[in-house]
């Protein structure tokens, strides 16, 4: 009996669809409504397998129709949905095969959805710690869904890893790894669409596999995590399912961000309450010397005595100290308001550090060694915030070293970039504290407040200064064995280094002479300084390195012992080229100093230039050592 015209329009009322298909496993004939049902696109003609995941319950479905035996069990489609499958074979009219009565999975259980919610949003209301609002959630979701299992995943607050904050294990099974690659699909397209994707995790409680769902945990202003949900064997996830889970991990988000921010304004009071504590320490350590040295200078006065120039000394070093500690607190907070500028121009930096540790080491009885290139290291920066940089490193490692320990500087250069490194040996920085040094206020666990002052600024500023500069400042440290920090700064290019102007000091006491040699060397493009009197032009010239210095032997012995005097005190990263200019080599030079005539002639004065600074630049003497082409007259 052939069955009714209208058996198609009946199927169509059922749940299930129905499908035949030969030995060969090609479709023979299936329902009109067959992919509306279970979402899986398929046609006469087409092959089964090609609609369904790889995998033991593929291959199992396959064996049943080919040896023509009934078989029932759950596969998992292309689309990612698991449906349920029953196997009759058939041997009608002689020919092979097998009708399939195919069901989806998934469920609408808004009853479920809302107990988990009510159980989620009850754990938030008793807790705010991380923790404990991700561990309710899981337990929340394994209890009142049709799910295996959960997990929730959080990126770490300092980095972009995801990490394992809770589990739901409620039937006892092995544990996944506490991280997973979030490059890989699903994870990635959940993080990055912001909506849920589906994935099959084989191999892991049963033979078959099973689908699972990851969920972005979208806070309003980021995704803070993942939330995995595993389905139980044989249920998959229906759409209504997942905008449900994509809800609840919306709440789940929210109350993960509050209980951060909750965090970080705890954290934010200590450190207020702490700073507080340290700042009243710090500016009233010198206040109350100031204090009582100003009233002593007040009571001598009123009675006609004498002040006392120590006593002048004494406080002015205390407003000293006190404007540094108002200046800190300043630059934080231009910092923090994006208001601190820059002053860039080309610096060379060995001279920089030469200035900077010449100042140290007049100040302090302590050694301090510098390792310069031979050449100039050069870079585009605000010297002023650059010098106060390596003062703040440089007052480091004194305050932090044992009496007598050495302090080294060294300078150098990489690929792209110069470096600054400073050493010392004093008490080092504890391993977890290294990545936190570089924080506002943030003091090292092995740093008393009552033996080192100091507000926990510096390095938070230098960092800062740095960073605006395009370079890093990194440490290297152990406790008890001393630390090093190295600053890397953009160097310039070197076509750019080349095009920057020669730096030529004239001394003469003829004004004429002067001005005359000044005209013939800034015609040739150098950057020319011309003082009469010594002492003032190797102060004028001192922030930048002077390529050359055109000397006059008839000045008189005392303008030349004031030059060698304040020449040979002077921080200088390299030795200076001397050009004598004169009609004889007079008894106080060397023989190697070199000689041009005076009166100036521009031809004799550019080539004898040009002598002395092609032979300097062959030279190969040692970083900190200066040789002068002259003797101390007598």
């Amino acid at each position: 009996m052939l069955p009714p015209n209208d058996v198609e329009d009946v199927l169509s009322c059922l749940p299930q669809a129905l499908l035949r298909v030969g030995p060969d496993l090609r479709v023979q004939w299936c329902e009109a409504g067959f992919e509306a049902k279970t979402g899986v696109p398929l046609a006469p003609g087409g092959t089964l397998l090609d609609a369904l995941e790889p995998g033991r319950s593929r291959e199992a479905l396959a064996r049943a129709i080919r040896d023509g035996r009934a078989h029932s069990g759950h596969v998992i489609t292309r689309a990612l949905r698991q449906v349920r499958v029953q196997v009759k074979p058939t041997h009608t009219n002689g020919s092979a095969g097998a009708w399939l009565v195919v069901e989806p999975s998934g469920v609408d259980d808004e009853g479920a959805f809302s107990q988990a919610v009510r159980e989620i949003a009850r754990a938030v209301g008793e807790s705010l710690e991380v923790d404990r609002v991700c561990s309710a959630a899981v337990v929340s979701l394994v209890r009142c869904a049709q799910v295996r299992r959960a997990e929730v995943f959080l990126y770490e607050e300092d980095d972009a890893t995801l990490k394992r904050m809770a589990v739901s294990d409620l039937e006892g099974l092995d544990a996944p790894q506490d991280v997973f690659d979030p490059s890989e699909d699903p994870y990635r397209q959940a993080l990055a669409l912001r909506q849920p994707q589906l994935g099959i995790q084989r191999g892991y409680g049963d033979a078959v596999g099973s689908v699972f769902a990851a969920v972005p945990l979208c806070a309003p202003r980021r995704t803070v995590g993942l939330l995995l949900i595993y389905k139980e064997q044989g249920a998959s996830f229906s759409v209504r399912e997942l905008e449900m889970w994509s809800a609840a991990a919306s709440q789940l988000a929210v109350a993960v961000e509050n209980a951060r921010l909750l965090r970080e304004a705890q954290a934010a009071l200590r450190v207020r309450e702490e700073f507080m504590s340290i700042a009243s320490h710090e500016l009233k350590t010198p206040l109350t010397p100031l204090k009582l040295g100003l009233y002593s200078m007040e009571r001598r006065i009123a009675a006609g005595q004498p002040v006392a120039l120590a006593s002048v000394l004494k406080s002015k070093r205390q407003v000293d100290r006190l404007a540094g500690l108002v200046e800190d607190l300043l630059d934080a907070s231009r910092l923090e308001l994006g208001r601190l500028a820059l002053d860039s121009a080309p610096l060379e930096v060995g001279q920089l550090v030469a200035e900077v540790v010449d100042h140290f080491r007049h100040a302090f009885e302590r050694p301090f060694t510098v390792d310069v290139p031979h050449d100039g290291v050069w870079v585009l920066g605000d010297r002023d915030r650059l010098e106060q940089v390596l003062v703040n490193l440089l007052e480091n490692a004194h305050k932090y070293s044992p009496a007598g320990a050495p302090i080294s500087v060294k300078v150098g250069r990489t690929a792209e970039s110069a470096r600054i490194q400073v050493q010392d040996h004093g008490i080092g920085i504890p391993g977890a504290d290294q990545a936190l040094v570089f924080q506002r206020f943030y003091r090292a666990r092995n740093v008393s407040h009552r033996n080192f002052g100091g507000l926990g600024l510096g390095l938070f500023i230098s960092h800062s200064i740095v960073k605006m500069h395009g370079g890093a400042l990194a440490l290297r440290s152990r406790e008890g064995e001393g630390s090093t920090f190295s600053l890397d700064l953009p160097r310039m290019p070197a076509h750019e280094v080349r095009r920057l102007p020669r730096r030529v000091l004239v001394l003469d006491e003829d004004v004429h002479q002067e001005a005359t040699a000044e005209r013939t060397l800034r015609a040739e493009g150098f950057e020319v300084f011309t003082v009469q009197s010594g002492a003032e032009a190797l102060r004028k010239a001192t922030h930048l390195p002077v390529d050359l210095i055109v000397l006059s032997t008839s000045a008189s012995q005392s303008a030349v012992g004031t030059f060698l005097e304040t020449f040979a005190t002077l921080p200088r990263a390299r030795p200076v080229p001397i050009l004598l200019a004169g009609d004889e080599r007079p008894w106080w030079a060397q023989e190697s100093a070199a000689l041009c005539p005076r009166h100036y002639r521009p031809d004799e004065l550019l080539a004898g230039v040009r002598t002395v600074l092609t032979r300097e630049k062959r030279r190969t003497l040692t970083p900190v050592e200066t040789e002068l082409p002259l003797v101390t007259p007598a």
